[in-house]
Order: structure tokens, then C-alpha cells, then sequence
């Protein structure tokens, strides 16, 4: 006993008060991380939390500790050094919020060019104040500057706990997902953003043929296998349509909270033509576009490998004049380069628009509104109608967290409802579609949605952020969170698609080349949403983990796991071959 309270007990003597309170933020975090993941169990609460809480003591423990060896006695300082430490927290907090995933290295790669302007919002600041507040109370009252012999003792004491608790993490005991995400959860952020960051990334393996030692995992997960169904045909104008973040959540067919008026347009394009809902395989625009482009799941090693295979390089082969516009700013995380990279031959924003009169004075926020995006959509078919055409369109006003909150005076239908006569991304949703309504019309009013035209409609990836309007989406269905898509014809085609729970994003290729009558190449990990025998997988490949779902069973795994068994998944996932 004389032992643990000399050398366990006693560095901790002064501190262990200020200690607890500075980890308590790290414990919300936890739950709310939980929460978020879909793990939030009474065990897992309780093991995640208990873990988190000796962890975060140990860490905070550390810097403290270092904080003291160089002399810093200043409370004012020290409180500064909290309030930095619990902003890269919120950081982690955001992510998870909108993302469900951790704070790191992917989407240190968004922040430029982003609109910071909510920073100033009152609700914003009020939260870095209270931020601000707990450090200044915590500091204040419980914060002691020890001698360096204690400093020394108490890092030693620490730094032992943090590798014991490392080496024999007690989550890991748990059952299988939940021993992964619980353990998941534990590093510190800034501790697990600077891992994600430093940690060693996957290869890739561009390949001519499918390598021998992943067939047996192909033939299994049923990928690189993708055929036509007999549905397609010679359409010489193709036109895809990605709403930022629509999710089927604000939708009144899928969400019955929705007032039906609000998603009219998109309901009544579900009843009229084929349509599906499609679990989505990654986040963030441009990597929820590749996915789409390439029905390959891993689309860091997709980018940075010159899109090997995409359906949109295989309608340019095919004579097809293709284009990318979008109403924000078209260089955005080099868009305008990997996009071509993917086959597009001209990648179209808000700096060409800045050029044309017409549209410049409807440019603000993100970029150029919905509406103005649709009808420069409209001139551009209009000037290309006698080629073969394929068309992507992004819109942007439906981008979080609120969606666009000045429309530039354009004028729109208003919803008589809770949550749509202010900035609120279900507002944002349901001016979407009367977006959708308008440019269809036109289409047909100007002879440009033909026998020979598809339009296609889905997103570019789901949103999870559901502030202010939580009461939309209560009870919570897991089916909120996937996508909308629908084809559009002129006639509409009879045959249905699968209903298959697996249908994801990854289909979405396969399905493109099918209604062309194009032959699939090899390279596909979906298959045509039009084939309804297909067994489907999905893998869903997060920023250091990968979630494969086949058969009815869930399998996560790390990145740089060990396995046997996810050595091969993560050799599966990794192959880019290039037929």
C-alpha cells in the first residue's frame, strides 16, 4: 500500500481534481461517438466510457506533466493551451456529427476553400465561450504548478499506464464489431488525428488482369463481375444529376415527418419511373463522385492512380463529349484536375461563372444557386444536342449545416411547415426539387428530354447532420441515411430495379453502361441495379478502417491490420485493374 501511494497515488496528489474535470469533455465525445456509429449499448457505455475516462486521465496527465517541466506556471496559459486541446475535440465532434467518422488526415485535405462564415454565428460562439469558460474554471480553481520532481514522476507514472493500457486494451475483449468500435474511440483526438495523418496508407495495385491470389475473395463478395441485363439502349444524351447530400431521410415516401409537399417532385419521380435506394460507400463529394464514376471502393487509391477505370472514360472512348458543372468552385480539392483525370473533358464552377454576367450577380455563399446551375445546364445541352452528350451537375445549395440561406431573391413555392420559412437543409431539400421540376419541364419544353435521353438523379453522399431539425427524423431508420436514385425517360422503362438492402453506390456504373448497352469491364465491384439475381456486397472504406457487408454479416477491419483474414480483404480492395 506504502508503495502505490508513494509512487502511484502521490504524483497525482495536487492534479488528480483538475485532471478529472479536463476529461470529462472526452467522455461526451465517447458516448456521442457511439451514439453516432449505431454501438451505443449499456455495456458498451459502460466499458467504452470507464476505458475513455482512465485513458484521457493518463494523456491530460502526460501534457500536464510537460507543461510543468518547462516551467509553466501562468493559469492564464495554461487555460489557453485547454481551450486549444478541446477545439481539435470539436473538431472530432464535427466529424463524427456530420461524417460518422473521426477527425483526420482525409478531411484535413477539405478545409481550404471552404465557407467559414458560420464561425460567426451566435450559436457558434456561444459554444467556444462556454468552451472558453470550463477551461478558465478548471484552471482556475484545481490548476497547481508542481515541482519537477513530481512533474517527473507523475509523466513516468502515465506514460507506463498509456503503454499498459495499449498493450492490453481490456475493449478489445468485447464481441466483434463492438470490440473494434469502442476500441476505436479511445486514442485522444488530437492523438488519433496525428496517427491518421502519420499512419502508413494502403497500396495500390494497378493491375491488367484479376491477380490470382484475390479471385477466391472475388468469386465470394461476387465483385469484378458485373454483366448487362438486356435493358439499354443508344442514348445519345446522358445526364446525371448529384444533389449535394440528399439523403432519403427528406423525403416524404421514405420519412413520413416530411410534409409531402415539401418532397413532391422527387416522390412522385420514385412512383413514375425506376427507381432505387442505394447505401452509400463513402463520404464527401469527391469521394462519393469517384465511387460513383468508378464502382471501386477505395477511392484515395482510385485518385491518385488516374481513375484506371471509369464509365465516364468509357463514354468519352465512345465518342461521348463529356462535362462536369458545379455550381461552387470548381478547383476544390483539385477537382478540376482528377475530375478530367476520370474523363471528363471540360470541369465547369463558380470561377467560369464569375465571367458571365448573367450569373455572376447569382454566385454567393458556396457558389452559383441551384436554379442558375440548371439553366446554364440547359444552355450547354442546348449548344451540344446534335453530339452524344454525358453531363454530371452539382448542386450545392443544399450543403451543410444549414443549406443556402439567401436565394439572391429567387423566388420559390414556401412550405406551410415546421423547419421551411427558415435556413434548414429540409428548406434546402424541397427547393431542390422544385429545381428538379423546373429543369425538367424546360427539358421537354425545348425538345432536349427525348427518346434518346437519359436523366439520372441520386447524390453525391448522405447527410448525417440533422441540427436543428431533429425532430424530423425521430424514431431514427437506418434507411434515412441512404441515397435517392431514379431514371428518367421520356417513356418510361417498365422493367424495375432490385430491391436487394446491399444496392449501393457502387452499382451506380454498372447500371449506366447497362442502360447503354455498353459491355461492363471487369474492373466493377457493383453490378447493374437492373440485375436482381446479383448477390451485392458493399464495402465501405472509412479513413483508417473498412466495414464489408455480405451474406447477412458485418465485417470492420483496420487498414493496417495484421489478419490473415483482412489481409486478403484489404489486398481485395486494393486491386485496381484496369479492364
Amino acid at each position: 500500500m506504502r508503495f502505490l501511494k508513494k509512487y502511484l497515488f502521490s504524483p497525482f496528489k495536487s492534479d488528480w481534481k483538475l485532471l478529472l474535470v479536463l476529461s470529462v469533455p472526452a467522455l461526451l465525445l465517447c458516448a456521442f461517438g457511439l451514439s453516432q456509429l449505431g454501438r451505443i449499448t449499456l455495456t458498451n457505455l459502460l466499458a467504452a466510457e470507464s476505458v475513455k475516462l482512465i485513458c484521457e486521465f493518463l494523456f491530460l496527465g502526460v501534457l500536464l506533466s510537460l507543461l510543468n517541466l518547462i516551467g509553466l506556471k501562468n493559469k492564464f496559459a495554461a487555460g489557453a493551451g485547454a481551450f486549444l486541446y478541446y477545439m481539435t475535440m470539436t473538431a472530432d465532434l464535427i466529424l463524427l456529427w456530420y461524417f460518422k467518422e473521426r477527425f483526420g488526415a482525409k478531411y484535413l485535405d477539405t478545409m481550404e476553400g471552404g465557407d467559414y462564415g458560420f464561425l460567426t454565428d451566435w450559436r457558434v460562439l456561444s459554444y467556444f465561450a462556454l468552451v472558453a469558460l470550463f477551461c478558465w474554471f478548471a484552471v482556475k480553481k484545481f490548476f497547481v504548478p508542481a515541482a519537477r520532481k513530481t512533474a517527473l514522476n507523475r509523466l513516468a507514472v502515465c506514460l507506463a499506464g498509456l503503454g499498459l493500457l495499449c498493450a492490453a486494451n481490456p475493449l478489445k475483449l468485447l464481441p466483434a464489431p463492438d470490440n473494434f468500435y469502442t476500441a476505436y474511440l479511445m486514442p485522444p483526438s488530437i492523438v488519433y488525428t496525428v496517427r491518421a495523418v502519420l499512419a502508413a496508407q494502403p497500396k495500390a495495385r494497378v493491375t491488367d488482369t484479376i491477380p490470382a491470389d484475390i479471385q477466391p475473395l472475388a468469386d465470394k463478395y461476387n465483385v469484378f463481375s458485373a454483366k448487362n441485363t438486356g435493358v439499354g439502349k443508344k442514348y445519345t444524351r446522358v445526364i446525371l444529376i448529384a444533389s449535394e447530400s440528399l439523403s432519403n431521410k427528406y423525403l416524404h415516401r421514405f420519412n413520413p415527418n416530411i410534409p409531402p409537399q415539401a418532397s413532391q417532385t422527387m416522390d412522385a419521380l420514385f412512383e413514375k419511373y425506376p427507381a432505387a435506394s442505394l447505401r452509400h460507400v463513402t463520404l464527401s463529394t469527391l469521394y462519393g463522385l469517384s465511387v460513383i464514376f468508378t464502382s471501386h471502393p477505395f477511392v484515395k487509391l482510385a485518385y491518385e492512380n488516374g481513375y484506371p477505370v471509369s464509365f465516364v472514360k468509357i463514354l468519352k472512348d465512345r465518342g461521348y463529349k463529356t462535362a462536369f458543372l458545379r455550381g461552387a468552385d470548381e478547383t476544390y480539392m483539385d477537382e478540376n484536375v482528377l475530375f478530367k483525370q476520370a474523363g471528363f473533358d471540360e470541369v465547369i464552377g463558380a470561377t467560369y461563372f464569375e465571367t458571365r454576367p448573367e450569373y455572376k450577380e447569382y454566385i454567393d455563399w458556396w457558389g452559383l444557386t441551384d436554379r442558375k446551375l440548371f439553366e446554364y445546364a440547359q444552355e450547354y445541352i442546348g449548344q451540344h444536342q446534335n453530339e452524344p452528350l454525358f453531363l454530371t451537375l452539382l448542386t450545392v445549395d443544399s450543403h451543410v449545416p444549414l443549406g443556402r440561406t439567401d436565394y439572391l431573391e429567387q423566388e420559390y413555392e414556401e412550405i406551410d411547415a415546421q423547419f421551411y420559412n427558415l435556413p434548414t437543409l429540409p428548406r434546402a431539400f424541397a427547393r431542390f426539387g422544385q429545381d428538379v421540376k423546373r429543369f425538367l419541364t424546360a427539358l421537354h419544353e425545348k425538345g432536349l428530354l427525348d427518346e434518346d435521353t437519359l436523366v439520372l438523379i441520386t447524390a453525391d453522399h448522405p447527410s448525417y447532420s440533422n441540427t436543428p431539425t431533429n425532430a424530423l427524423f425521430k424514431p431514427y431508420r437506418a434507411e434515412y441515411d441512404n441515397l435517392p436514385f431514379v431514371i428518367v425517360t421520356k417513356t418510361p422503362i417498365k422493367k424495375q430495379l432490385t430491391d436487394n438492402p446491399l444496392a449501393s453506390q457502387l452499382d451506380v456504373a454498372p447500371t449506366v453502361l447497362d442502360l447503354l448497352d455498353i459491355e461492363q469491364p471487369k474492373a466493377f465491384f457493383g453490378h447493374s441495379l437492373f440485375d436482381t439475381t446479383a448477390k451485392r456486397s458493399i464495402f465501405d472504406v472509412k479513413e483508417d478502417y473498412a466495414v464489408v457487408t455480405a451474406d447477412g454479416k458485418k465485417r470492420v477491419l483496420a487498414l493496417n491490420s495484421k489478419d490473415p483474414q483482412d489481409k486478403e480483404i484489404i489486398r481485395l480492395i486494393t486491386t485496381l485493374p484496369k479492364l
